[in-house]
């Protein structure tokens, strides 16, 4: 199985993973043979590629870091969570108790234990509808992600998980033009923006059974390492711990993800956007963390190295992102022919220097 954006995509290409709906029912099944109006339609729904299946790359393993119907299943969890809350009373609050979406987050942190292999090795596929919802799930998968790898008790981890599902709740307190606004924000527009985090934890305190960390967790995600954030202007410490970990699940997912005024980012670009802020936006022994668990180069992607050689990326490796197991295009029909820069010396001198679109 391999990665292939778009505008690659051609007709008698076969599907490598199901396609969802609006309402998360499966429209484009694994196996199926796209014809053309399937492409466009995956293309109106916002999806930058998609895995095919091709017998050249039938070495190619790529899994999930967690199984598919519990990704769904948080998806679903992040949608029926905003249906909730909008038609809650903020004159009438009371506290609702959400143990549906709590036993999500604790199946979700049980996998995450579970996989000794916990690396983010796939490009994630999200359409434009649902995005929120696609984007919150997965927020609170690298927040746990990151949570499980520092050792965090598993109440904390239960607390990390509520923060992350509900964390950005208070944008349902903004207009529309504001919120899914295309271009920079007028300075009144992002004074309105700024108040969402604290109406969103007076909003949560008062409605959802929920423990008060975990509702300043997500008071705090807009904070800054350096105290340039908001909403108080926040330094090291005195940030909640969820807060700064949700602050970079938040811009990784977002950088990776297809807008409909943006490209995505591939995953080197938008860690390197990550480490150039650590020590100010973001805590710099978390960054850490999170570099040890992304992919830089996702299994299934192809990539050019710095001898100009072109490969396919193959395996990746648990805490070196940027050295796989790579196979030389073309090479599969004959002899195949693999380069592993982790752990083969004769590689040492080479490195990956791109993702190829082919």
């Amino acid at each position: 199985m391999r990665y292939i954006s778009l505008a690659r995509l051609r007709e008698g290409m076969v599907l490598g993973s199901n396609i969802y709906g609006e309402n998360f029912e499966i429209i484009m099944g694994e196996g199926l043979v796209l014809q053309s109006t399937q492409i466009q339609r995956l293309n109106d729904l916002g999806y930058p590629g998609v895995y095919i299946l091709d017998p050249s790359t039938d070495d190619v393993v790529v899994q999930d870091i967690i199984p598919p119907d519990l990704r769904l299943a948080t998806i679903k969890a992040a949608k029926d969570l905003r249906i909730l809350a909008e038609r809650m009373d903020p004159k009438n609050p009371r506290r609702t108790n959400v143990l549906q979406q709590q036993k999500v987050i604790l199946s979700v942190i049980e996998a995450l234990i579970e996989n000794k292999r916990r690396l983010v090795d796939l490009i994630d596929l999200k359409p434009f509808d649902n995005y929120d919802f696609y984007h919150a799930a997965n927020v609170v998968v690298l927040s746990l992600l990151m949570g499980v790898e520092m050792g965090l008790s598993g109440n904390q981890l239960q607390d990390l998980g509520m923060a992350a599902l509900l964390y950005d709740l208070g944008n349902i307190f903004l207009p529309r033009e504001i919120l899914y606004h295309p271009g920079e924000l007028s300075p009144q527009q992002f004074e309105m923006v700024k108040k969402h985090t604290e109406m969103g934890f007076e909003f949560l305190k008062e409605n959802f059974a929920i423990s008060i960390d975990a509702c300043v967790g997500a008071l705090h995600h807009h904070e800054h390492y350096d105290g340039t954030g908001y909403p108080y202007g926040l330094k090291k410490k005195r940030i909640s711990i969820y807060g700064k970990i949700i602050a970079i699940a938040d811009v990784y997912d977002a950088l990776v993800s297809r807008r409909p005024f943006r490209d995505p980012l591939y995953p080197p670009e938008a860690m390197q956007y990550i480490q150039s802020q650590s020590g100010t936006k973001f805590d710099p022994e978390i960054v850490e963390v999170l570099r040890r668990l992304i992919s830089l180069y996702p299994a299934g992607t192809c990539v050019k190295l710095s001898s100009g050689v072109q490969c396919m990326v193959v395996q990746n490796y648990v805490g070196a992102p940027e050295r796989p197991r790579l196979r030389l295009l073309g090479s599969r029909s004959i002899t195949p022919l693999y380069i592993d820069l982790q752990n083969d010396p004769a590689f040492a001198h080479l490195k990956v220097t791109q993702i190829l679109d082919v």
